[in-house]
Formats: C-alpha cells, structure tokens, sequence
C-alpha cells in the first residue's frame, strides 16, 4: 500500500512524460506509486517510461485508445493508494504539492483538495488562482467552473462519485468537480500553485471546437436540464444561459446556423428571455451593416 496513487494519462507523450514523472520523483513526500495510463500511443512513449524499469512504484499500463477518461478510470481502478492524484502527461508537481495536498486534507477532514496553477504559455508564466464564490456552491459550479484545478482526492470518496465519465473528452474535470459538489463532499484550498500546466498546440481544449461544444452540451444536458427539469427555476435559468452561450458559439465562431438555432430555441424554452427571443432579428437586420456585436 501507498499513501497516495499518482495516475498519469498518456497519449502520444513521449516529449513530455519523463519531466512529468521525473516531478513525482523529486516530491518531498515519498510515499506514493506512479500508475501510466498509456492510451494507444504509437510514438516512444512506452521507450521513454521504460528507463524507469529500476523504479518499483511506477507501474505502466498500455490499452486501447478510447480516451483520457478511460486512461484515468483504468488506473483508478488499480489504485493502491489511500489518495489519487491526477496528473497530465504535459505537466508537472511543484516539489511539495503531494505533501501539501496530503496535510491539508487531513487537517480539514475535505474529500478533496483544489490547488492554484502555473500556466505556462511558450515564454510566459501566470498563476491563476481559485475564486471560491459565497452562496451556494451548488448554482455557483453549475454557472461556471470556478475551480482552477482538482487534482487530488480521498480514493474511496473519488470511487464513490462513479469516476470520470468516459463519453466526455473534454469537461470531463468539471462533471467531476459538480458530482463532488452536488454529492456534498467538502474540499480544502491551497491557495498556492502546486500544478504546473503546459499548453500545448495539440491541446483537447484549444483544438475542435465543435467537439468542445458538444461535450458542453452533454454536461449541460446531464446534469444542468436534469435539474432544472426537476422544478428549479434558478437552475432553468443558468441552463438558458449556457445554451444560450452555446448558440452564439456555432453561431459566431461556427458560422452554424442550424446548430446556433437549435440550442437557442432549448434556451428559450427554460427561460423565455425578451433579448433572447428578439436577438436573431436584430442579427439579421444589422448584419449587413456591419452592426452586429457579440456581446450579451
């Protein structure tokens, strides 16, 4: 047994994953397994992990490629650790954060923890930090995902939620971060940036747009409209206002009216708003006059 299980998803990272298991390694807390997911990779990823071989916590595993979900949920299922950690095969831990991640949950008794991030973008380096709102937290997460990154858990609590839902890849992490809230399950905040996160070219979120959109679309469906449907009227409307948000996404940036349209009349349905109703006039009106803005 471990103290804590660090699962990292690979796909195609042979660039990448030596820095990022190289960051568990040089934790200052020592008591963890390292679990690659390989994902289907067909580059050096398996070369790579494979100069760790002398390294009895890391553990690879090679499957099928069905995804990042899948990868994680694979390792999750083989955890020995009292905790999982969830790291990208791109990115990093600072030194400390499995010991920090470790004392804050314990001195808080959360199921899980939230840290701050170091975005790394080419040459440049920002913090972004967690701005927990007041209220309720529930209507807060279904609004907009306030959590910078998750990446630590209490095994049997991140078990308990059901694991990452296979049929999104991508907004996988904020179904999860709603299931942890609607579930009741408290988090602690380190408000320091314990993640180290690289964007990359390739990346799942700055790449298909469409499939971004369709994902958001699933979550907002699973969970958004199964509660506004169940009678409430806050609820209904953040839903109007997400896919409402989408409909000028295909609209705007797809430059698809079909979808635009559909998501729009969903919208409305939930929350008949006068701009909303009124909005596809004015656009057609003031398009060819070049008097069209994109804001709300």
């Amino acid at each position: 047994m471990s103290l804590v299980t660090v699962v990292i998803p690979a796909y195609n990272a042979a660039a990448t994953i030596s820095d990022a298991i190289d960051s568990v390694l040089a934790q200052t807390l020592q008591d963890f397994e390292i679990i690659v997911s390989d994902d289907g990779s067909n580059d050096g990823t398996a070369a790579q992990v494979s100069r760790y071989r002398g390294e009895s916590r890391i553990r690879y595993i090679k499957h099928e490629n069905r995804g990042a979900s899948h990868a994680k949920n694979i390792a999750c299922r083989q955890a020995r650790g009292e905790y999982l950690a969830f790291l990208d095969a791109d990115d990093a831990f600072e030194p400390t954060a499995l010991e920090k991640m470790v004392r804050k949950v314990r001195a808080t008794n959360a199921a899980w923890c939230v840290v701050d991030v170091l975005k790394k973008i080419r040459n440049q380096s920002v913090i972004r930090t967690t701005k927990i709102p007041t209220g309720d937290l529930l209507l807060s997460i279904l609004a907009t995902d306030f959590i910078t990154r998750s990446p630590f858990y209490v095994t049997s609590e991140f078990l308990a939620i059901g694991l990452y839902d296979e049929e999104l890849s991508v907004r996988e992490d904020w179904d999860v971060n709603i299931r942890m809230i609607h579930s009741r399950k408290l988090f602690a905040y380190v408000n320091e940036p314990l993640y180290v996160y690289t964007r990359t070219e390739d990346s799942l979120m700055t790449g298909n747009l469409r499939r971004i959109l369709t994902c958001t679309e699933r979550l907002l469906r699973k969970h958004h409209k199964k509660l506004a449907d169940l009678g409430s009227k806050e609820i209904a409307r953040i839903y109007a206002a997400s896919m409402w948000a989408l409909a000028r996404q295909y609209l705007y940036d797809l430059h698809d009216w079909r979808e635009a349209m559909r998501c729009g009349r969903e919208s409305l349905r939930h929350d008949m708003n006068l701009y909303r109703m009124i909005h596809p006039l004015i656009h057609r009106m003031g398009a060819p006059f070049g008097t069209v803005r994109k804001t709300t």
